[in-house]
This record gives structure tokens, C-alpha cells and sequence, in this order.
């Protein structure tokens, strides 16, 4: 009657040491990996960021002032450092000092390269590149009455053009929802592609609310303006 096989053993007897520490380095090679991945997508392409400031109010709750001249509380949103930038979509580009004290600001696009952007009486017109009919702009996320007249009888600015604002080459024109307090293109101009971190993601923008719960650990969240 033969013996019957001990499998465990055999595999045992079969292992060899130096198999198992290969096994183990591969393994620890794929977490780093992954690991790497995710630090890289969450700092390079989709980076976190908070809103502070009422700049962007109500479309974005920029939190709740301290008395300092600092806000918390504030919404957490995703850029996408990829992202073709749009008519109406949402951004956060580098300030520099002239602009801001603040060194990242978050503003809605308006105009695009080319365009000739200019509002009277509340009303925000714009031209698109090429064309030569004005369009209204529709702005249904404005949480207040607006009746300004852009750009005054006397700018001479040197992208002011017949009473309008010619966004020049390589350069995006940009408004703040919350038109009363927020500085943006109408004082500063047009700001330059290159400077653009990214635009909003829709998805951010529709749960962030929830993101403040799940990402507000991070320490990548940069606070925006």
C-alpha cells in the first residue's frame, strides 16, 4: 500500500528562498508604484484646493471670515491640470504681486483669446474671435444685481479697444460671481494662459460639500481666492 503524499511537504521542499525574497521585493515594488501614482495624480493633474474668500459667492461658498482677514469653512474643490478651458468654466491661476497678495486666485472665464468682452448697464456682452456680432452672456449664477459699465469712456489701457476689452493672444479674460467685492480682469486685465493651474471639475463642484468631509486631511489642499 503506498504512502500517501504529503503535498505540503513536497511544496516545502520545492520553495526556494531566494523565489520567496523576489516575491516579496516585487510586491513592495508595485505599493511604492501605486503609491507614487497616486501622489503624482493628486498633486500634478487633479490637485485639491479650498475656497476662501466670497469672490465666488454663491456659486462657491468661500467659508467664514475670521476677523483676521483669513476664512475657514470654505469649499473643497478638484482642478484638473489638464483640462481645455471653456466659456463658463470655473479656474484657479497664479496671481502675481500686482495682482494679489493672495498667491492663487479662483475666477470664472469669460472670454477667450480674441474675444472682445464689454458690459453696459449690468449687461455682459461678448464678441468671439472672428466674429463680428456681439453676443449676450448669460449669466444665471449671479446672486446679485449687477449695473456696471465696462470698460470706462477713459481706459486707455492697451488691450482697450473702441470701448471694449480685446483679450490679446495666450490670454484669458476672467470675472469673479460675486461682481460687487470681487477683483478680478475688469482691474487686473486679461491674465496670461501659462499661468492657469487649471479649470474645476464638474463632479467636484457638484459634491463638494461631501470632499470637505473626505479630503479635508490632505495637506496638498491649497487655499484659493
Amino acid at each position: 500500500m503506498s504512502e500517501r503524499i504529503n503535498y505540503e511537504e513536497v511544496i516545502e521542499s520545492r520553495r526556494y528562498p531566494e523565489r520567496e525574497t523576489l516575491s516579496t521585493l516585487r510586491f513592495f515594488a508595485v505599493l511604492l508604484a501605486v503609491f507614487a501614482a497616486f501622489i503624482f495624480v493628486f498633486t500634478h493633474v487633479l490637485i485639491g484646493v479650498q475656497v476662501s474668500g466670497s469672490s465666488m459667492e454663491p456659486t462657491l461658498y468661500g467659508g467664514k471670515p475670521n476677523g483676521d482677514g483669513t476664512y475657514s469653512g470654505g469649499d473643497y474643490l478638484f482642478v484638473n491640470t489638464l483640462d481645455r478651458i471653456d466659456y463658463g468654466d470655473i479656474i484657479v491661476f497664479h496671481a502675481t504681486p500686482d495682482i494679489s497678495d493672495n498667491s492663487e486666485l479662483i475666477k470664472r472665464v469669460i472670454g477667450l483669446p480674441g474675444d472682445s468682452v464689454y458690459a453696459v448697464n449690468g449687461v455682459l456682452y461678448r464678441i468671439r474671435a472672428g466674429s463680428s456680432s456681439p453676443e449676450i452672456v448669460e449669466e444665471t449664477y449671479l446672486g446679485e444685481a449687477w449695473t456696471e459699465t465696462f470698460p470706462s469712456a477713459g481706459d486707455t489701457r492697451d488691450y482697450v479697444h473702441d470701448g471694449k476689452v480685446v483679450v490679446p493672444e495666450g490670454m484669458v479674460f476672467v470675472l469673479g460671481d460675486h461682481r460687487s467685492v470681487s477683483k478680478d480682469s475688469r482691474s487686473f486685465g486679461p491674465i496670461p494662459l501659462d499661468n492657469v493651474v487649471g479649470v474645476v471639475t464638474g463632479w467636484s463642484l457638484k459634491h463638494r460639500k461631501s470632499l470637505a468631509t473626505i479630503f479635508g486631511f490632505f495637506g496638498f489642499i491649497r487655499e484659493i481666492f
